[in-house]
């Protein structure tokens, strides 16, 4: 009985699947799961923000191009805000950018391709959203 005893008291140590079942502590890997934080890098993603480029779209706001003085930003090959910009790559609000590859919110654009939002934009491929456009 005592053998019996002992393998029951066992399969109580083995009932600690319960503290195994505290994999649901891993399972707070939903904390981890707060890389839905860095998930939030949809407010990195804001720059669905400047994706609201058809927002970009309102001159105004490509206007604030001369946020783009930052031109500190121009070293990413990414340019963000930038003004005047000539045969750029991936320019996001760029105003009187000529020749740039996949543009957002520029304002009197031409020769791109892929741009998004702009305004006045002739002559682009892959457009967007755009008013006055001559593909």
């Amino acid at each position: 009985m005592n053998e019996i005893d002992s393998g029951t008291d066992s399969i109580a140590t083995v009932g600690s699947v319960a503290v195994q079942g505290s994999i649901a502590t891993v399972g707070s890997a939903a904390v981890a799961g707060s890389i839905g934080t860095v998930g939030s890098a949809a407010v990195a993603g804001s720059i669905a923000t400047v994706n609201s480029a058809g927002v970009a779209g309102s001159i105004a706001t490509g206007g604030s191009a001369g946020v783009a003085g930052g031109f500190a930003v121009v070293g990413s090959a990414f340019l963000v805000l930038c003004a005047a910009l000539v045969g750029c790559a991936a320019c996001v609000g760029c105003v009187a950018c000529q020749k740039c590859r996949a543009c957002i919110g520029c304002v009197a654009c031409t020769d791109c391709v892929g741009c998004v939002g702009c305004v006045n934009c002739s002559g682009l491929r892959g457009a967007v959203g755009l008013r006055n456009v001559h593909a």
